[in-house]
């Protein structure tokens, strides 16, 4: 006897299909909560938080005290809501892993798959940066800190020419995303961050890299909100496979 399951698992699969596309640009677009977020967590330091002078981890420091950095130079440091502060970097580190995974599942390509996966794997990382804050776990937090920001900068590149083939303007502010990414972290490592201060060149490193998340949820929500499909593209799904 024959029955209709197939059915039913079909428009599943469509309503799966239909849902994703908007999951994944909303996924990234709440990355931004990240800025606000760190903002009044900065504010309710009671001597004041240095935004060229302070590290982005010592909002989430979990004592009060005076650290020092690898340069020598002390930096006192006092963050109340420094929870708030981790659980953002969790929060916004899964955001990301669910929008990279999304947006792996939207598009074709090797490549740009490939490097979703490593943009998720980032994410992963953000997430650990909240889970071992600098004063506790110095070591841990900061070797998940730079490898996070090597596989974000290699997942973008490696999305690069899928995103160009499909949506240009993403495209230019990927590139130039990744080259000032990469010139904040010559200032984070050099000398004493050649005068430009350490929370100034960390930010240039890491956030332009967390602007550029936000960026890609508001283009791929527009892009669906004007009846497209995320910039998706049938001719170039089946080219790039």
């Amino acid at each position: 006897m024959m029955s209709t399951p197939p059915v039913v698992a079909v428009g599943g699969v469509r309503s799966n299909r239909v849902r994703l596309p908007w999951l994944t640009a909303g996924c990234w677009l709440l990355t931004l909560l990240y800025f606000p977020v760190s903002i009044a967590v900065a504010r309710a330091w009671p001597s004041g938080y240095s935004w060229s002078g302070n590290y982005i981890s010592d909002l989430g420091i979990t004592r009060c005290g005076e650290y020092t950095d690898r340069d020598g130079m002390s930096r006192a440091v006092c963050s109340p809501d420094h929870a708030v502060q981790n659980l953002m970097f969790v929060l916004t580190g899964l955001l990301t892993v669910v929008g990279a995974l999304g947006w792996a599942g939207m598009w074709n390509g090797r490549w740009f798959r490939a490097g979703c996966i490593l943009l998720a794997g980032a994410g992963l990382g953000i997430a650990g940066i909240g889970l071992a804050p600098w004063n506790i776990r110095t070591q841990v937090h900061d070797t998940i800190a730079l490898l996070q920001w090597f596989l974000q900068l290699v997942g973008m590149i490696l999305i690069l020419p899928e995103v160009t083939r499909r949506l240009r303007s993403l495209a230019v502010c990927t590139a130039l995303s990744v080259v000032i990414s990469v010139i904040g972290g010559v200032f984070l490592f050099a000398s004493s961050h050649s005068g430009l201060g350490a929370g100034v060149s960390e930010r240039i490193a890491f956030d332009t890299l967390t602007v550029w998340g936000g960026l890609v949820g508001l283009v791929l929500m527009l892009s669906l909100g004007s009846g497209g499909r995320g910039g998706r593209r049938p001719e170039t799904d089946r080219s790039s496979r």
